[in-house]
């Protein structure tokens, strides 16, 4: 691991000037990590100190990250853009397209048109959405006592895999 003062003293001054309450920063190459740093606090004001192995919530920052490692297999030949994601995730081989409700309020649900691929993913064109934009989908998760999906429990994504909305 090399150390690299100059940007340790970068991150340790944003965080005592009260820009930011923590950072953990990593670099690497294909041998490994080459720098590692963790300064300020995982709660202000007295919380823990950040550790390199900080755990956080970083939402929908994973999408880009993803699809970059997604893309680096592509070039591999080890994934391809076009074919049945259900090849590699089995959990979204047989999506469901929320029709809409009938008049007792159960969804009405039917298969998808075509399978899911991983260029849909990356593209966001697989027709998942959240409950929080969208009326239809929380009126499902509802109805079905499922848990919203800010509440990053596994249960919410397993629902979200194989539904869809219209």
């Amino acid at each position: 691991m090399l150390e690299m003062p100059q940007i340790d003293r970068v991150l340790q001054a944003a965080t005592d000037r009260g820009d930011i309450p923590g950072v953990v920063a990593m670099a690497g190459t294909r041998d490994g990590p080459v720098y590692q740093g963790a300064f300020g606090r995982r709660a202000l004001p007295d919380g823990p100190s950040m550790t390199a192995d900080s755990v956080f919530w970083i939402a929908s920052m994973t999408k880009a990250i993803t699809s970059a490692a997604a893309m680096q297999l592509v070039e591999q030949g080890k994934l391809a853009l076009d074919r049945p994601i259900a090849e590699v995730l089995p959990e979204l081989g047989a999506p469901q397209v929320l029709e809409g409700f009938d008049a007792a309020g159960e969804p009405r649900l039917r298969p998808a048109k075509r399978a899911i691929t991983l260029r849909h993913l990356i593209t966001h064109t697989a027709g998942f959405c959240y409950d929080i934009w969208n009326p239809q989908i929380a009126r499902y998760i509802e109805r079905k006592a499922l848990p919203n999906i800010l509440t990053c429990q596994n249960a919410a994504a397993d629902a979200a895999a194989g539904l869809r909305s219209r």
